[in-house]
């Protein structure tokens, strides 16, 4: 690399900018924080305090003119898209934050125009740099597990849903809890499959609790009539190997948790939960069962993902977290948005 710090520019300087992007950046000491872009003024110079005195802008295209190795992408789920385009074209390497894009055509699209350019991009997923999930992926690439043929994933919580307009507008979002948290879960459980490919997805979404007004939320009030996302979705996945899988995504239910962020896969051998990193097995005959702990303490899941992309691109590692990856992850959950509204299971081709 060039004796010059590495230098990034931030289109979106909101909260998960602000509270976790930035921090991560300003965490690798080769690192400078060059120039942030936001809508809002207020928003855009808040960020470029945070980040130590950056260039603000009201157009990410202005901020794309600067000399930047790469572009962190922190904005609503629509404006990935264009903003990721434009910055591959502007020749930077991108980051950003999940999901990727809203549609397998736009992921698609990304994709092959890094390829073309030969540029690094990468999907923020950090539950894949939990203690957790690093602990239950080397148990199963250990050979503990055996082949999975079955999986559970739920993202869903009892009352936390996001009041953001950048959450429950659809023409902002693309999606609710099965882009903001649902996206989490399955990306973090088919990981630890080892990707198979999906071919076949039924499903439903639907607005249980968003429109009325019975069941209070933890974050507050929310603009009903603005809302335009499901609040509730679940689907069910067939693979080609055979292995099926289980996803349920809510920002609101009846339940006495909180929020319950799981992944469990059933193998032939064993099998295991994420994130409690719990396994069971048979073990000369006899059941036995624990909990799997990863050596290395890992208490920030997003500075670590910024780590990752940063040594790949300096070291020219392959992205750790490539779009052929992202592109199934997004393929499920826009094929549970199409069954639900055709009515019909969804062949995927992908």
């Amino acid at each position: 690399m060039k004796s010059r710090k590495f230098r990034v520019g931030i289109i979106g300087g909101g909260g998960i900018a602000q509270s976790v992007h930035i921090p991560g950046w300003r965490n690798l000491p080769e690192v400078e924080i060059v120039g942030i872009s936001d809508l809002s003024e207020a928003t855009a110079k808040k960020a470029a305090a945070a980040a130590g005195g950056a260039q603000t802008f009201a157009d990410y295209r202005d901020l794309l003119k600067l000399d930047l190795d790469a572009i962190d992408i922190c904005t609503p789920n629509k404006i990935h898209t264009p903003a990721a385009l434009a910055a591959l074209n502007a020749g930077k390497h991108v980051i950003c934050e999940k999901p990727l894009a809203v549609s397998t055509a736009e992921v698609r699209e990304i994709g092959k125009l890094a390829d073309k350019k030969k540029l690094k991009l990468m999907t923020a997923q950090q539950q894949r740099f939990t203690q957790s999930g690093r602990a239950v992926k080397a148990w199963i690439d250990g050979g503990n597990m055996g082949e999975a043929y079955h999986a559970r994933v739920r993202a869903v919580r009892r009352a936390w849903l996001p009041t953001a307009p950048g959450f429950i507008d659809a023409a902002l979002a693309g999606g609710g809890p099965c882009m903001d948290i649902g996206v989490h879960a399955l990306d973090l459980c088919l990981w630890l499959m080892d990707f198979p490919n999906p071919v076949r997805v039924s499903g439903t979404a639907k607005t249980v609790f968003a429109k009325g007004h019975d069941m209070p939320n933890m974050w507050g009030e929310w603009d009903r009539a603005r809302y335009s996302v499901e609040d509730f979705a679940a689907g069910f996945v067939h693979f080609d190997n055979g292995a099926t899988l289980v996803l349920e995504a809510a920002w609101m239910c009846h339940q006495t948790e909180n929020e319950e962020l799981l992944a469990q896969i059933f193998g032939k051998k064993g099998g295991v939960k994420w994130p409690n990193a719990e396994f069971a097995t048979v073990t000369n005959g006899a059941f036995a069962q624990g909990t799997l702990t990863h050596p290395v303490h890992v208490e920030r899941p997003h500075w670590n993902e910024i780590a990752a992309f940063y040594d790949c691109v300096v070291n020219d590692k392959p992205s750790p977290v490539p779009w052929t990856e992202t592109i199934k992850v997004i393929g499920i959950l826009e094929a549970v948005y199409a069954s639900s509204q055709q009515g019909k299971e969804i062949t995927l081709k992908l």
